[in-house]
């Protein structure tokens, strides 16, 4: 049953995303210089990764992430987890129990869910206006590396996504990403907890407002 509702939730969150991301991207264009830090740790990663600065451990790092990302989520789904291992290349997590609903969140999470990211977005909340630079070069650049673990990892072959189902997962994944780069933006405009009540407070107020469409729209028709 929730893999049959889960499309038209999904649909709807890529609808909400764009609608409400591209505001936010004109405002990112017109105030472009707010994230020349965050750029520039977005280069730097680009930058090593072409001189194959960290080639070595890169793989490792990126299994780690993958797996992680699992646990994470499947421990905020209550789900007990049994065994957690990452090697070069090779990563396995099992779990069992809790909230049936969470799988697709737990299965998908590695594809969709920039961990270090949003650690470093949380982090710079606390720190002080002077060093906000510093957690922006990192964000930038975990960024990057989350992208380029993105990139490397997804596919058919992965059996986290065909357990989901191809279709779902890449629409799953789309919005996601959609969130995240909006999340990103506001965070470095507002912080990331303004960020996430922004745009939960966006979200609602748009859904609201198309239901009044459509709820005025059958009206006419009766």
């Amino acid at each position: 049953m929730f893999r049959i509702l889960s499309y038209p939730l999904i649909l709807l969150l890529i609808a909400l995303g764009i609608t409400e991301i591209v505001p936010v991207i004109k405002w990112a264009i017109g105030h472009y210089m707010a994230y020349k830090w965050v750029g520039a740790g977005m280069a730097g990663y680009i930058v090593l990764s072409i001189l194959r600065i960290f080639n070595k451990n890169l793989e490792w790092l990126r299994t780690f992430s993958h797996e992680l990302s699992h646990t994470i989520v499947g421990m905020m789904f209550l789900r007990k987890i049994h065994s957690f291992e990452a090697g070069e290349g090779e990563g396995e997590m099992s779990h069992s129990g809790g909230l049936r609903f969470g799988t697709i969140f737990i299965s998908l999470a590695p594809y969709c869910l920039p961990i270090f990211t949003y650690l470093l977005l949380f982090l710079r909340e606390l720190s002080a206006a002077n060093s906000l630079y510093i957690f922006d070069i990192m964000i930038g650049f975990t960024a990057a590396f989350h992208i380029g673990c993105f990139r490397s990892q997804i596919g058919t072959h992965q059996t986290d996504i065909t357990s989901v189902g191809i279709l779902r997962s890449y629409l799953f994944i789309f919005a996601m990403w959609v969130v995240n780069l909006t999340i990103l933006l506001l965070s470095i405009r507002y912080g990331v907890i303004d960020a996430f009540k922004t745009l939960a407070v966006e979200y609602w107020s748009t859904v609201v407002s198309w239901w009044h469409i459509v709820v005025g729209y059958i009206k006419s028709l009766l």
